[in-house]
């Protein structure tokens, strides 16, 4: 599968040519549009350097079926807030998996969805179910922007933050509408929330509301016993999970599991994952879920377990319960381990930060925190991509007569330039090509299944 050197630099364009569509050639089972067999890179990484590789459970080896998972997690959420105190009615209020998309920022002051690109410019802006004039926003937000690291922005990072989002949008419509219930419209609290008689209700008081329930039904409430309960209907198995760990340490890589979960959680999601009574590739076998991993790391609590970490302990398997005492020795194959931090990790297995690649779903608390803290090398899982790249592919039309407006644009920004050239034809106005721009923009976003457009769109 290798050529020398001298062979490499005595290939003709031609011959070269030839020997990479011979191999293309050879992939029948990978189309040009299969994008679920497709990784992206934004820099080199040398596989041949990478020694150990972990793994988050929660939306990276484990993929959670949505809408249904979502859903759930949603209803468990309203009947939370019900139980302490907010008004029945939101019960009624059916969940929407068309509208939410994952990265928001929420605004805790005026009570915003915001949809930003990474420098904090807003593409869009949603109070409730409402989308926000432009006036508006630039009322709110002088020049559309706002600091994503301001105390006053949560960011809706995951996939786990998608029924969270619906639930601030259900509850700043809901508010908002209610006729007992007026918009708070002068004083320092201008905007800011809804009173009724004495009682105000800020939007940030609801955002707290709903972080606390949201970690709450996760923590302490039915949603994991209830997923456990019926997990072919809320998690989704895939054969080829097993044979790809197996294949990984039959490399020679270590393969770890770091995850935030608990252990009997983890324990009884991994084996519905990995233990199948048969699988498909010779030598397999049904083997046991913790054959696959080298290290198992429960409770880690990133993004903490990058930094300063927590008590490292050994679980009792027999009880589920945690051994007394922090575990200081080697970590070993087959044992279970709870908490710790990466730099335990590195220490206690003799690995270095280079030599690991982790695979999280979290961009915040998976990547990165593990980059930045301990610079180890990151894997970005986003399931997302898959449609997006779809649509994009059918939206090329609309992209391209874009580009074709943004050439024009900048002919005529560039008028009294002596080395423009000239075609002859009369160009159309300035504002025509603008409103045209801005009009294919919207088009496109308008192509996404969801609401708020694409995920990865980034400019204005």
């Amino acid at each position: 599968y290798s050529l020398s050197w001298a062979m490499a630099e005595g290939l003709s364009d031609e011959k070269l040519q030839q020997l990479v569509d011979s191999y293309r050639g050879s992939q029948s089972d990978t189309s040009e549009s299969d994008y679920d067999a497709r990784i992206y890179a934004n820099r080199s990484l040398s596989m041949d350097r990478i020694t150990y590789i972990g793994f988050d459970m929660d939306y990276t080896l484990v993929a959670y079926k949505s809408p249904e998972y979502e859903q759930l997690a949603y209803e468990f959420a309203v009947e939370r807030l019900v139980s302490i105190g907010y008004p029945k009615e939101l019960a009624s209020i059916k969940y929407d998996p068309t509208f939410s998309v994952r990265g928001l920022f929420f605004d805790k002051v005026y009570g915003n969805l915001l949809k930003c690109d990474p420098y904090g410019n807003i593409l869009s802006c949603f109070h409730g179910f409402n989308c926000c004039s432009t006036q508006k926003i630039r009322a709110l937000y002088p020049n559309k922007y706002i600091q994503p690291l301001d105390h006053r922005i949560e960011i809706l990072y995951t996939l786990f933050n998608l029924p969270e989002t619906f639930l601030l949008a259900v509850l700043v419509d809901f508010f908002d509408n209610q006729p007992e219930y007026k918009k708070i419209e002068d004083g320092p609290d201008k905007d800011k929330g809804v009173k009724c008689g004495d009682v105000e209700i800020s939007y940030w008081m609801i955002q707290q509301d709903v972080r606390r329930t949201v970690d709450w039904i996760h923590n302490e409430g039915k949603l994991k016993e209830r997923t456990l309960q019926n997990l072919e209907k809320y998690v989704n198995r895939d054969k080829r999970l097993p044979k790809m760990l197996h294949q990984l340490r039959q490399t020679g890589k270590k393969v770890f599991l770091a995850t935030n979960s608990g252990y009997e959680y983890t324990m009884r999601l991994l084996k519905y994952m990995l233990e199948f009574p048969e699988c498909d590739e010779p030598g397999l076998g049904p083997l046991q879920w913790k054959s696959y991993f080298d290290y198992l790391i429960t409770d880690a609590n990133k993004p903490l377990f990058f930094t300063e970490g927590s008590i490292l302990r050994e679980v009792d398997e027999d009880t589920h319960s945690l051994k007394l005492g922090v575990f200081t020795g080697v970590l070993q194959p087959g044992r279970v381990y709870s908490g710790g931090s990466s730099s335990a990790f590195c220490k206690y297995t003799g690995a270095h930060g280079k030599q690991i690649l982790y695979v999280g779903d979290h961009i915040f608390g998976d990547v990165i925190k593990a980059k930045i803290e301990q610079a180890w090398r990151t894997f970005l899982v986003v399931p997302e991509l898959t449609e997006e790249t779809h649509v994009w592919e059918s939206i090329q039309p609309l992209y391209q007569r874009q580009q074709n407006f943004e050439y024009i644009l900048s002919l005529m920004n560039k008028k009294n330039d002596e080395n423009v050239p000239s075609s002859g034809l009369p160009l159309p106005d300035l504002e025509s090509i603008r409103k045209a721009i801005k009009e294919i923009v919207l088009k496109m976003e308008e192509s996404y299944p969801r609401r708020l457009g694409s995920l990865l769109r980034c400019g204005s």
